[in-house]
């Protein structure tokens, strides 16, 4: 952020927060980390001894003073648990608060030892790690505007940090602006069968066609069939299936874990006003195990983005019929969360006929 002038002098403010946090672990963990600092300072060992021509061995405990070589040996392990440079700058920080120290060899000395023995305490690195990754999240969601204005490569860069979060954060799609897609399928017989090819698409060749490498079916068919006859009408995108910058993923709980579905469609319309707008579009199978969370999780991503969306709706033929749930519909979302079973709600009353 700071190199992309977004904001100035941020790892300073990164490395002042969290020598902030370590300090307050060092009073929370007091106990723990004053034992972690004795086992430190004092080496524990045995010395053998065994008579020439004898096979008796006797031992002797010895407990010594560390000196600088093990003293320095457990600050590096540490330093790997908090990462090298936090280790480097908090021991500064540490050492240019001991006033008392005769010269700056010893402070530091003494900050080392105190790194050592933070590093002795594993619910430090816990409690430090959810701190790094919450200032993190803060300032990827607080500088979104900004980051958005960068060039796609720098976008990428903040993407891929986003990613490594450990809990689920918000990933801004990236712009499509190629496909690299087949244009014929090679049959067993090794004969050549030219791939359908579409019209409409966001992305298509110079024929303004886009060749789909997955066969669509009879329920993707009939979204696109009657989408692109909607007024406004202006492009269709076929979201990647496979996880990619360009694809749209929602996060789903299922099993006590959480899972990523990719709706299959987001088509474009432009209203009366000429402002376009995205529709997501998802023809939903209602007969699947994993069928009811999925819609949980676009009822969830829809409850939390439904201003971005001029429609977000599930599909799904029931009865012989097309239906479809519209899920920027308070009382829908409701009926989601609380659903028996994602065929009830496509059969109940909170379903439409589609298209409508």
């Amino acid at each position: 952020m700071a190199a992309d002038a977004i904001l100035p002098g941020a790892g300073k403010t990164a490395h002042a927060h969290l020598h902030a946090f370590l300090g307050k672990a060092q009073a929370d963990y007091n106990e723990a980390i004053d034992k972690a600092r004795k086992a430190v300072l004092t080496v524990e060992g045995k010395t053998g001894r065994a008579a020439v021509g004898s096979n008796e061995m006797t031992f002797d405990d010895f407990v010594e003073d560390a000196d600088l070589a093990v003293i320095e040996d457990a600050y590096k392990r540490a330093a790997r648990m908090i990462s090298p440079d936090l280790a480097k700058t908090y021991s500064e920080y540490l050492a240019g608060k001991i006033g008392e120290a005769e010269d700056e060899e010893e402070a530091l000395i003494e900050a080392h030892t105190d790194v050592a023995a933070i590093g002795l305490v594993p619910a430090i690195k816990d409690d430090l790690e959810a701190a790094a990754e919450a200032l993190a999240n803060e300032w990827l969601t607080t500088h979104e505007a900004a980051i958005k204005a960068l060039s796609d490569e720098r976008q990428d860069v903040y993407r891929e940090l986003r990613e490594l979060s450990a809990n689920p954060l918000d990933v801004s799609l990236a712009m499509p602006r190629n496909s690299l897609q087949p244009t014929i399928e090679v049959m067993e017989d090794g004969t050549e069968v030219a791939l359908p090819a579409y019209e409409g698409h966001l992305l298509c060749d110079g024929a303004g066609f886009f060749p789909v490498k997955i066969r669509l079916n009879d329920w993707e068919l009939e979204v696109l069939s009657q989408e692109a006859k909607r007024n406004g009408f202006m492009a269709w995108y076929r979201n990647p299936s496979s996880a990619s910058p360009e694809s749209l993923g929602v996060i789903y709980p299922i099993d006590g874990q959480e899972s990523i579905m990719r709706p299959d469609f987001i088509f474009f319309t432009k209203n009366e006003n000429g402002v376009v707008q995205a529709n997501i579009v998802d023809p939903h199978g209602d007969h699947l195990a994993d069928s009811l969370p999925k819609l949980v999780g676009l009822a969830n991503y829809a409850e939390a983005h439904a201003d971005s969306y001029e429609r977000i709706v599930s599909v799904s033929k029931s009865g012989g019929v097309f239906r479809y749930l519209d899920l920027k519909d308070p009382e829908v979302r409701a009926a989601i969360k609380k659903g028996p079973s994602a065929k009830a709600l496509f059969g109940g009353p909170k379903a439409k006929p589609y298209p409508s």
